[in-house]
């Protein structure tokens, strides 16, 4: 698998995805208010907090599925107030959610391969045809997808209708379609959720080697508060739809009022 681009010029601790000032609202109901953090290119970045706290309504702005009323977001250098998913897509923003969101009837390698879509090039015509050019390009991405099943240690299903896997290699599968729009920015939305301790183990080895092997910045919500402070490089924390706390996981992990709102009271 190919690594990602180098963002327009942006290194490696710069900011690659700034969030200012940001508020959304339904109705009368304050999902975020005025919530401020940065994503640096090449970090973990977690978003932590109560159930209710607004992790997955920051995720829906950022990739465009939900416009705030108030702020912006800068990607790459480049500010934004309004966005679709599909252009965020495009700009190199993948993601994962909450609950599995699969093609169940469809096979693990064809799930993967939709990932690439932004990908493809050749018109609607040679592809319906699947000849010439359109054969030729659908042969490289293939490729590309294979190389993605490799990595993900996911050979053995790679024809398997995901609808019959079992949870934790569904939730393998949508990482990999993720992977497959060869990202800079990868949100994912509490990742392991449901899943038991090995894989736990398992998908936590695959982001950090995502993170590490391709330099793929990441973001992402979980509440298993110890995959968080082993993985993150730093962590913003988010009550009803504030944020509380930015900072290291020993330093947001030792903050009193994250305590009070998240951890509990230490013994």
């Amino acid at each position: 698998m190919r690594a990602p681009g180098d963002g327009h010029g942006i290194m490696a601790g710069d900011v690659l995805l700034a969030v200012d000032g940001v508020s959304l609202s339904f109705g009368g109901v304050k999902a975020i208010t005025d919530v401020s953090f940065d994503i640096r290119k090449g970090e973990i970045r977690a978003i932590i907090g109560p159930n209710g706290a607004g992790k997955t309504s920051m995720l829906n702005v950022i990739n465009g599925f939900y416009h705030p009323q108030k702020g912006r977001i800068t990607f790459k250098g480049e500010m934004r107030r309004r966005m679709r998913p599909y252009e965020a897509a495009s700009q190199g923003i993948a993601r994962t959610f909450q609950n599995v969101a699969l093609f169940k009837g469809m096979s693990t390698i064809d799930n993967i391969m939709a990932g690439r879509t932004l990908k493809m090039h050749e018109n609607f015509f040679w592809q319906c045809l699947r000849h010439g050019p359109a054969m030729r390009e659908e042969v490289e991405h293939r490729r590309f997808v294979e190389e993605i099943i490799d990595f993900l240690e996911i050979q053995a299903i790679r024809k398997t209708p995901v609808g019959k896997l079992p949870y934790g290699l569904q939730k393998r599968v949508e990482l990999g379609r993720a992977l497959a729009m060869e990202p800079e920015l990868l949100l994912l939305d509490e990742p392991m959720a449901g899943m038991n301790l090995e894989e736990k183990e398992d998908m936590s080895r695959f982001i950090v080697d995502v993170n590490n092997q391709y330099g793929t910045t990441i973001a992402l919500i979980e509440h298993d508060i110890g995959v968080v402070m082993d993985l993150s490089d730093r962590v913003v924390v988010l009550e009803y739809g504030r944020k509380i706390a930015d900072g290291s996981p020993a330093e947001v992990s030792s903050d009193q009022a994250v305590i009070d709102a998240y951890l509990g009271v230490p013994h």
